[in-house]
This record gives C-alpha cells, sequence and structure tokens, in this order.
C-alpha cells in the first residue's frame, strides 16, 4: 500500500518530466504541453526533491537529461503506453485511433498500403499515419511515441528497440529506358564506371547503404535524401542507381544484366514489447503477412519489365 501511495504522490509530476525530458528544452516543452516554462520548472523541481536527487544536468539554462533522468524516462514511458494500450483494449473491441508508421516513400505501395488497406476493412477506425523519417531520426521517434512502427531499407542503427526482418529484397542496377547501358545484353563493373549515379547520402561511417560492392569503381554525379528522387534522376536525368527491384519495377525502370549486388533486408523497428499485444504488434503481423505474400506474388528476377 505504502508503495501505490509513493507513486501517486509522484504521478502528476510525470507527464510534466517526460515532456523535459524528451526535449531538453523548457519553452519546446511547455508548448507541447499547453503550458508555462516556469510550470514545468516547478514541476521538475518539486519531484527531484521528492526523490531526493537531480534528474538533470544544468549549465545555465540549458538542461540535460543524467543517468537517474534516463532511468525514470524509460519507467515513465512503459507506464504510460501501457496506460494507453491497456484503454484500447477496453474499448469496443476493435482498434482505434492513429497508427504512426514511417516508412521509405516507394515501398509504401508494395509492401504498407496493401496490408492497410486489408487491416482498416477490419477495424475502420483505425487512422493509419505514413511519414518518411530520416534514418537516424527513428529511433528517438521511436522511443518517444512519434512513431509506433518503422520500416527501414538495410542495417538498423544500433538500438534497445524491437526489430523483426521484414522480407529479403532484391536489389539491382538501374536506368530509365533511353539510357545508353539499356540495351546492353550484358555488364560487368567496368562497363558502368564512366556512366553517372545517383545514391543515398552518406552514412555516418563514410559509406554509401544504396548495396553497391564498394570495390566496384562508379561515379556518383547526385547524393540524394528520398529513393523517389534517385528513381526520377534515372527517369528525368539519364543516372544510373542501384535501387529495390521490385520499386524499380513498379517506377517502369529498366534493370541492367550486372550480376554481383547483394540482396537487402527491410526491417521493421517498433518499441520493446509489453505483456499484452499492443496495436502496434497487430499491424506489425499485418505488415509482415502482406511482405510474405508479396515475396510469393513478385515476378521472377529476370523480369525487365
Amino acid at each position: 500500500m505504502k508503495r501505490g501511495q509513493r507513486v501517486r504522490e509522484l504521478w502528476s509530476w510525470l507527464p510534466a518530466f517526460r515532456a523535459v525530458a524528451e526535449t531538453e528544452h523548457l519553452p519546446s516543452a511547455a508548448r507541447a504541453l499547453h503550458v508555462s516554462p516556469s510550470s514545468l520548472s516547478r514541476a521538475v523541481s518539486l519531484l527531484e526533491a521528492d526523490l531526493g536527487r537531480e534528474l538533470f544536468d544544468r549549465v545555465g539554462r540549458r538542461v540535460a537529461l543524467n543517468d537517474a533522468g534516463r532511468e525514470l524516462l524509460s519507467a515513465t514511458r512503459l507506464a504510460m503506453r501501457s496506460v494507453d494500450e491497456a484503454i484500447v483494449r477496453l474499448g469496443p473491441g476493435r482498434m482505434v485511433g492513429s497508427i504512426s508508421i514511417s516508412v521509405p516513400g516507394p515501398y509504401a505501395p508494395i509492401y504498407v498500403l496493401p496490408a492497410l488497406s486489408l487491416l482498416t476493412r477490419e477495424h475502420p477506425e483505425l487512422l493509419p499515419e505514413l511519414h518518411s523519417h530520416p534514418v537516424t531520426t527513428v529511433p528517438q521517434a521511436l522511443h518517444t511515441g512519434r512513431l509506433d512502427l518503422a520500416l527501414l531499407d538495410g542495417r538498423p542503427p544500433g538500438t534497445d528497440l524491437a526489430v523483426r526482418e521484414l522480407t529479403s529484397v532484391e536489389h539491382a542496377l538501374c536506368c530509365g529506358p533511353d539510357h545508353p547501358l539499356a540495351a546492353r545484353p550484358c555488364l560487368q563493373p567496368e562497363d558502368v564506371a564512366d556512366h553517372p549515379f545517383a545514391a543515398p547520402l552518406r552514412a555516418a561511417d563514410g559509406t554509401v547503404p544504396d548495396h553497391w560492392p564498394p570495390a566496384w569503381p562508379r561515379r556518383i554525379a547526385l547524393h540524394v535524401a528520398q529513393m523517389q528522387v534517385a528513381i526520377d534522376a534515372c527517369h528525368d536525368g539519364g543516372l544510373l542507381s542501384v535501387l529495390p527491384w521490385p520499386v524499380a519495377r513498379r517506377a517502369g525502370l529498366r534493370r541492367l544484366p550486372l550480376a554481383g549486388i547483394p540482396r537487402g533486408t527491410l526491417h521493421l523497428l517498433q518499441r520493446p514489447a509489453l505483456d499484452q499485444p499492443t496495436r502496434a504488434d497487430r499491424v506489425a503481423d499485418a505488415l509482415q503477412a502482406w511482405a510474405a505474400r508479396a515475396d510469393t506474388d513478385a515476378a521472377p528476377a529476370s523480369d525487365q519489365s
């Protein structure tokens, strides 16, 4: 009973603490909660005084979460998420409300929209929201609840999130139908070395994450943040690009006959599991089931159209 009373004493301060902890900026947290910065500061100070320890390191007017604060933030997120999911389960027995998913745009019509169409027929009050977050922002967006699920092409960042392999995706060297290499019956890496490429932005370690073998020479003429721009550069700019073949085929690009480009893996990230299945779990299961079906129905790799 004393433990429950202790939690009740602290509970009203936790939303304020979470907002400040996730932004580490009092004015931003205050705008998010529609309260004044001074009231947020007071709530955090009362919480720290009650706990008998500081949750933030303060340098001038800046606040930065410390180890104790990170431990409490993790527990607060888990508690609030559990309550939110319990409220949904105790409702009308259907999935309701928003579910926020980040997906690289060209993957959406292949692996996401068909699965969501099937799911929302059964649960018409479920409201999916599709976003396209940069890889570097996905973990924080999931932890804070701005995202429920995220699809990533390639190796996910080091994280304590739950990660599942959604599907293996074939990648290919692609071009527009009028490219000078489009009619070649076979190619070697040296045949494409002088033709300009559109490629993703470099990762933090300096690599270009598009499955082009590092030992093969090439000339990158354009770095892009979005896959759709690389597709457009192939169509309209005469560039080459290494793309997921299901995406490139759907976009009407040509696959060049160059062997040796490795397959990729489409990963699905979400917050760690709770004791009971959540909306995110059920949507993730639907996405995985559709991905397996899409792979089974996919055209053979030799399809050039």
